[in-house]
């Protein structure tokens, strides 16, 4: 089967749903929670309705694996086996070279006409969690966010959105104007630690530690330390912090308040990274077909523990459904720099600094692994450097995909979102990228 993507007419409103939005968001709060999304899984109508579904299949160092047919492709809906009819291979551009000249654009979207491609390019949004991104963070998170749009194709669009506040633009063609306008972008992100040097794992701990057993504390406090209660995390924190000027449970005490104190603040910073996310999602079921979403953030903390604190995985899910829904691939740019703020001068406390940032990383990377492997997207730490190599395989990455046609059964037709997964058979060393929901709209009759 061959594709063709009829050019899309001007689309007016889109600047003004995008500007409308942002207004409505800085008067009246988060007010799109209850806009239903628009369906972004258009079918086609032959002998049998097909469920279009894109898919990224990839080697080890990011580049896509052509010449693959549908005998080569299981996919499921709900549970349930699907038959692919057909499997075309959609290049934008060589992974690591010029724009491909012929062949059909990009678009996620079944044919109109019978013609060839119309050179309408991907879209992309860059995005920016300030509350999470230092001053030094953002400065070099600018500049490889400026070398990436460089290397964008004519046809690309390209857009700005930073959250909680700053500076947003709508995707445009216009490549240099939110080039210029990325040089506004500034992290916020408070570099005190608090009272104790207290790091996310620990809070994510402590509070874990103290749901399951009110009484911690206390016996912590009293001196009574038994084998368990000496591996705890408050344990850890009492022995480091408490320094023998003020007494024993009025500091272990304090040290919990403190970890209650900062778990509200985490989550609540948390929640406002996921409302960014999610209302950014939103906005862009206004344009189309494929969207790649790149996010960077130096992590959201979420707890890996029952009854930890901050909580996050329902707004995980959600926003990895809300993506499915509008066709958005979230890649997130984690810059770890945890480390290096714990060990500064001006946040440690002389000779004593926070330990065990391995496990800081795991609380801080979760949740940004979570949504991003289920919008189809991925994870991207960035340890050393600002983020280039990071981008570098998010174009490389992006540079094509598989539009598989998907055979529906009747009962999927029900508009709902339901569970879907791709594999590729018989193909070693390969990793494939699609999101983990789809929704199918009611058939029409007649």
């Amino acid at each position: 089967m061959s594709l063709a993507i009829r050019r899309t007419a001007s689309r007016p409103s889109v600047l003004l749903v995008w500007a409308g939005a942002i207004a409505s968001i800085a008067t009246a709060g988060w007010l799109l929670a209850a806009t239903p999304l628009r369906a972004q899984q258009p079918t086609f109508r032959s002998a049998v309705d097909l469920v279009a579904v894109d898919v990224q299949v990839i080697d080890g160092t990011g580049h896509p694996i052509p010449q693959l047919h549908p005998e080569h492709f299981q996919v499921t809906i709900g549970g349930s086996r699907r038959r692919v009819v057909s499997a075309d291979y959609i290049q934008s551009t060589a992974p690591d070279g010029p724009p491909v000249t012929a062949g059909p654009s990009a678009r996620n979207m079944w044919p109109e006409s019978p013609t060839g491609g119309d050179g309408v390019g991907r879209v992309y949004v860059l995005a920016y969690d300030l509350g999470s991104l230092t001053l030094q963070d953002s400065r070099a998170v600018v500049n490889s966010s400026r070398s990436f749009i460089d290397r964008l194709q004519p046809a690309d669009r390209v857009g700005l959105y930073t959250f909680p506040v700053g500076p947003r633009m709508e995707a445009t063609l216009d490549h240099a104007a939110v080039r210029a306008r990325i040089a506004t972008v500034v992290g916020s992100q408070p570099t005190v630690l608090g009272e104790y040097s207290l790091t996310p794992s620990e809070v994510v701990d402590i509070n874990y530690e103290n749901a399951r057993d009110s009484s911690l504390a206390r016996r912590l406090g009293s001196g009574q330390v038994d084998a368990d209660d000496a591996f705890t995390a408050l344990r850890r924190v009492q022995v480091r912090e408490c320094d023998g000027l003020t007494p024993l449970p009025v500091c272990t005490e304090s040290i919990l308040q403190a970890a209650l104190n900062q778990g509200l603040y985490l989550e609540g910073r948390a929640s406002e990274s996921m409302n960014g996310l999610s209302t950014l999602v939103r906005f862009l079921s206004v344009f189309p077909g494929r969207k790649t979403l790149v996010m960077f953030s130096a992590g959201i903390t979420a707890s890996d523990r029952p009854g930890g604190r901050p909580d996050m995985y329902d707004a995980a899910k959600t926003l990895g459904k809300d993506a499915a829904a509008t066709n958005t691939t979230i890649y997130a740019v984690q810059l770890n720099t945890a480390e290096m703020i714990a060990n500064s001068a001006q946040t440690r406390k002389t000779g004593r600094v926070p330990p065990n940032h391995a496990r800081d990383i795991v609380v801080q990377r979760r949740l940004m692994d979570e949504f991003s492997g289920a919008s189809g997207g991925a994870l991207m730490p960035v340890v050393t450097g600002s983020g280039e190599y990071a981008l570098t395989r998010v174009l490389r990455e992006t540079s094509s995909h598989y539009l598989l046609g998907v055979e529906p059964q009747d009962s999927d037709r029900d508009g709902k979102l339901r569970d879907l997964k791709v594999k590729v058979l018989n193909q070693k060393g390969t990793t494939v990228r699609s999101r983990l929901w789809v929704s199918i709209p009611v058939k029409k009759v007649g």
